[in-house]
């Protein structure tokens, strides 16, 4: 039963002890009707015979079977329950960890290599949730059904032959009259529903996607153009409703078959009883027995769907847990040095990231960085500075050449150790939805507050940290939405110096801070630099004209290397590509601030705008303009002026505003009227449902006449009842179809 693959993979001995004793659980459990209609058909008969004495003897012997019988199969269902619940839980947590772990070994090409328009967070998420869930529930739920279901449906049988073997032998055909439209139709409400599951996770995505960018939505104001997106998804679900409508009404009328085997072991157990001598009781108990074994087969179907829905499940997940990475971070193998002085050299390094095989990004690639010196990489867009970062970390492999740190070629180096030798504050932090005790702590597992503390001073952020209501307790939100620009990268640069790395990454590290917060962050960075090596890609000149070496790259090449001074005064004082790329961010930072300057008045100018149909106007103020440089930090962003909002208290349009877009109170009321197309169909489906509801009862009556017919003194009397009870049950058949 635990095979390689299957989803008993994680299960140990405790948990094979324990499906042993849930499986005889589940086996118990469904001796719950055989046993009951065993001990019911001499009961039945006992009472029924009119030559027989009752007793309080007898009456007690059958009241201590029936107690008997409840107390087996109540310890069989506790058992049942307790141990298939609990060796769920233990197998699909380990299923949970070494799925996860198995993913977060990945190398990161694996990633970049998923099918076009496949979400790998919701590929993951969903796994983890969907897919185990769905072992989960068919360990803990769906096999100890099955089980129950077939024991109930082999035991019936048994006593049934036991009880009258011709009566079972003519019932059991008719089963197949509800086993089969049970299957055909559930089948295709089966279909019918996973289809619905997809097309409600497309309106799902949509609402996932606009809840996740809520403030882009909002800015944009795209509510209304998200609603008809989700509106318009949701359009599929309503045919397939109306189909799985279709196919429930027939699932449920094909049931009425069932009260046409009553009508046919009506007719054939009055002929057993009053021609072949049988005893009522034993014919009818066999005859429930029969019925009870068919929907118990007809119950275990939708187990065994579900069972086989994890076995996918599991598979799913497996070929993931089985999967080697190329590049392994659990690889404990490489070597791990004593002493890190931070050279760095890429040697000839060519390179094409896996989902662009046939696009080379590196080509040739040479730069060698001495231990604790700055390099800054500079170069157009697709130059490849980024994917050296990538590739000093290890996140690929080049296609040729090799990555050396202090001599030693990292491919041999462990690679965990390897990265916990380096620092990445990127362009676009990420910060977890936790503390920012928590997310600098995540630099460094077990680090104490003292370090975290250190680490934020080395980063400029404890000033203001410590003046936040909660201080390192303060909760940054999801993605950090809670901090500023600046406040964030100087979280991740405390993250990132909290274990003292040897080599700091900065990558466009301040390109999307204001002039105040670049100019923070920027001495932070130059203070975490020192006595460290540093890689410094930028777009802004300025971050790195300080730095000991500029590198600059061109189609994956380096084409210029040296200071910012020598860079400058190449080919003879004329400049090379590094002075062009100066010369272009001046004219750009020029031609800004003219164009701004040219609409000033008299140092400062309003403007009127509406925001939600509310008075509000801002106002800009530029300073007396400085030297344009491109490493000038008041002139390193893209806007040079600072905008004031400004809300005029005593303007009372405002409060008629808020009181035109107020919206009703919601009302049950205001729902109904909303449906009133649907009146009809809920008037018909209620009727409906009213007499389905009301088949059950009749049944129930007319079983009970059969019972008594049984054992009438008359022949020709139990002939004539049986028969017109029999035409009783077709008609509960009909009414139960409609």
């Amino acid at each position: 039963m635990v095979s390689k693959d299957g989803m008993f993979r994680y299960a140990d001995n405790v948990d094979k002890l324990l499906m042993f004793f849930g499986t005889l659980g589940s086996i118990g459990d469904g001796l719950q009707y055989p046993l009951t209609m065993l001990v019911l058909s001499k009961v039945i008969n006992e009472y029924g015979d009119p030559n027989a004495k009752l007793s309080n003897d007898t009456v007690d012997k059958y009241a201590l079977r029936l107690l008997y019988v409840a107390i087996v199969v109540g310890l069989s269902a506790f058992v049942e329950g307790v141990c298939w619940t609990r060796t769920a839980e233990r197998q699909t947590s380990r299923i949970r960890t070494e799925y996860l772990k198995s993913v977060l070994r990945q190398e990161v090409g694996f990633f970049d290599t998923q099918e076009t328009g496949t979400s790998m967070t919701f590929q993951v998420v969903s796994t983890i949730s969907a897919d185990a869930n769905a072992i989960q529930v068919a360990i803990c739920d769906k096999i100890p059904n099955c089980l129950a279901f077939l024991s109930t449906f082999f035991f019936c049988l048994i006593v049934s032959f036991i009880l009258s073997w011709r009566i079972t032998l003519a019932a059991i055909p008719l089963t197949l009259f509800f086993i089969v439209p049970g299957l055909v139709f559930g089948k295709l409400m089966m279909d019918v529903i996973m289809k619905m599951i997809e097309s409600y996770g497309v309106a799902g995505g949509i609402a996932e996607q606009a809840i996740s960018s809520i403030r882009t939505v909002y800015s944009y104001v795209a509510e209304n153009q998200t609603i008809e997106k989700f509106s318009h998804a949701l359009e599929r679900t309503l045919e397939l409703g109306v189909k799985q409508g279709f196919a429930k009404g027939l699932l449920m009328g094909s049931m009425g078959s069932i009260y046409v085997g009553w009508a046919f072991q009506a007719w054939v157990g009055t002929y057993l009883v009053t021609e072949k001598g049988e005893k009522g009781g034993s014919v009818f108990a066999a005859g429930i027995n029969v019925v009870m074994g068919g929907l118990s087969v007809l119950g275990a179907l939708p187990n065994l769907t579900g069972i086989t829905e994890a076995t996918v499940a599991a598979t799913r997940i497996f070929e993931m847990v089985n999967r080697v990475p190329s590049i392994d971070a659990d690889d404990r193998k490489g070597k791990a040095l004593s002493y890190v002085r931070g050279e760095i050299e890429f040697k000839d390094i060519y390179f094409s990231y896996p989902s662009r095989p046939d696009s080379s990004v590196l080509q040739g690639l040479n730069i060698r960085i001495p231990a604790g010196k700055s390099v800054g990489l500079v170069g157009g867009s697709g130059s490849g500075k980024s994917t050296t970062i990538a590739l000093l970390q290890r996140f690929y492999d080049p296609t040729d050449g090799e990555v050396l740190l202090d001599g030693y070629k990292i491919r041999r180096l462990q690679l965990k150790w390897l990265r916990s030798q380096m620092g990445l504050v990127s362009q676009e932090p990420v910060l977890f939805a936790t503390s920012i005790k928590e997310n600098i702590l995540f630099g460094k597992e077990g680090a104490s507050m003292e370090d975290v503390i250190s680490a934020a001073k080395a980063a400029n952020a404890h000033d203001f940290i410590v003046k936040l209501p909660e201080g390192y307790e303060t909760h940054v939100g999801q993605f950090g939405f809670q901090m500023s620009g600046g406040q964030k990268q100087r979280i991740a640069i405390a993250r990132a110096l909290i274990r003292d790395p040897r080599i700091l990454l900065l990558d466009e590290a301040t390109s999307a801070l204001d002039a105040q917060a670049e100019r923070i962050v920027q001495e932070a960075i130059d203070k975490a630099s020192i006595g460290r090596t540093s890689i410094i890609i930028a777009h802004r000149l300025m971050t790195i004209r300080n730095a000991n070496l500029i590198v600059v790259l061109q189609d994956g090449r380096v084409i210029e290397s040296g200071s910012h001074n020598e860079l400058m005064q190449m080919n003879d004082g004329e400049g090379g590509e590094y002075y062009r790329m100066v010369e272009l961010q001046k004219m750009a930072l020029q031609n800004e601030v003219s164009d701004d300057l040219s609409y000033k008045t008299e140092g400062r100018y309003h403007h009127r705008m509406n925001v939600a149909q509310s008075p509000i106007s801002y106002r800009s103020s530029a300073a007396s303009t400085p030297a344009l440089s491109p490493f000038s930090p008041a002139l390193s962003v893209g806007t040079p002026y600072s905008y004031t909002i400004q809300y005029d208290p005593d303007d009372d349009s405002i409060d008629e505003n808020f009181k035109q877009v107020s919206h009703p109170t919601p009302s049950q009321w205001r729902l109904l009227k909303m449906n009133a197309p649907e009146w009809g169909r809920a008037l018909v489906g209620s009727v409906a449902a009213i007499g389905s509801g009301a088949v059950q009862p009749i049944n129930a009556y007319c079983v009970g006449l059969l019972i008594s017919i049984y054992f009438r003194g008359n022949k020709s009397e139990i002939k004539s009842k049986s028969r017109t009870l029999s035409f009783v049950f077709l008609g509960i058949a009909a009414l139960n179809f409609t």
